[in-house]
């Protein structure tokens, strides 16, 4: 049995339903009984708990042989830090207590770091906590996700631009689809870390950047879209106007930083790569 956290989002849809193809009896946890109704019909057993419930989430966990797990990105939220790392916590809790063999985490290149990687550090406290507990870990660690680019949507649709903050404009970085993220960690899941502490990590299939994306959107969208980059000192005030909380726009601000300052980076220059390119991703998801 492998338990699937955030069933109803982008990865973990991805994961609970690779899993199911394959055969593998699955269980997901959400957080309330009709977000299970869709799982159940495909076979799932549901298990209803808030991440932050201890008890519920050792009920959900128990008899696994791995979870999948991620702390989620709720970036309006005003003590967002804090209570991602109480979820931290409370899922170690849950998977100490539940005897879980193995656990598979969303994490992100630049999770090495402890500091100045904005919401990454939660991600690396999580991390860090499973170890401590001798769980057997995988993280996976891919770049900059290209579902991003749909936050913008509204600039590039109504004023023909693509806001950047990742600087300066021709500056490469990898971007991978959430897609193939799930199907990672599927993989990851059912072939077991030998070692105690495992990282994936998941290049993009090519680096790309703001004039890039924007080049791209031109084609698909038959129509000019002209890269901006949006100033640093701006960058607070943009996303809180897009309705991140002030913790959690000063974090992402802080994330930025070190993306455009090459900290956040991989590790294995042979990291695995992803199939979904930037073409492929725009028409699928945007033109």
């Amino acid at each position: 049995m492998f338990v699937v956290s955030g069933a109803t989002g982008h990865t973990g849809s991805v994961v609970a339903q690779t899993l199911i193809d394959q055969g593998q009896p699955v269980r997901v946890i959400v957080r309330s009984e009709e977000k299970g109704d869709s799982w159940k019909a495909k076979g799932a057993e549901v298990a209803v708990a808030d991440m932050m419930d201890r008890d519920a989430m050792t009920r959900a966990l128990r008899g696994a042989a791995g979870a999948y797990f991620l702390l989620p990105a709720d970036l309006d939220n005003e003590a967002f830090i804090d209570d991602s790392v109480k979820r931290a916590e409370a899922i170690v809790d849950a998977a100490k207590a539940a005897g879980l063999p193995h656990a598979v985490v969303l994490s992100s290149a630049g999770a090495q770091y402890e500091d100045r990687v904005g919401p990454l550090s939660t991600i690396a406290y999580l991390e860090k906590l499973f170890r401590k507990a001798s769980i057997p870990l995988t993280a996976v660690r891919p770049g900059y996700f290209l579902e991003n680019i749909q936050d913008v949507m509204p600039a590039i649709l109504h004023e023909g631009i693509y806001p950047s903050m990742i600087l300066p404009l021709d500056f490469k970085i990898d971007m991978v689809a959430t897609r193939d993220i799930g199907l990672t960690i599927a993989e990851a899941l059912v072939d077991p870390t030998p070692v105690p502490h495992r990282v994936v990590e998941l290049q993009g299939a090519q680096q790309y950047s703001a004039e890039d994306i924007a080049a791209e959107l031109s084609k698909q969208l038959d129509r000019d879209i002209v890269p901006v980059a949006v100033p640093r000192e701006a960058w607070v005030a943009e996303m809180k106007e897009s309705g991140l909380s002030q913790q959690s726009a000063e974090s992402m601000a802080e994330l930025y930083e070190s993306i455009n300052n090459g900290r956040v980076a991989f590790l294995d220059p042979n990291a695995k790569r992803s199939k979904i390119d930037l073409r492929t991703f725009l028409r699928q998801h945007v033109a």
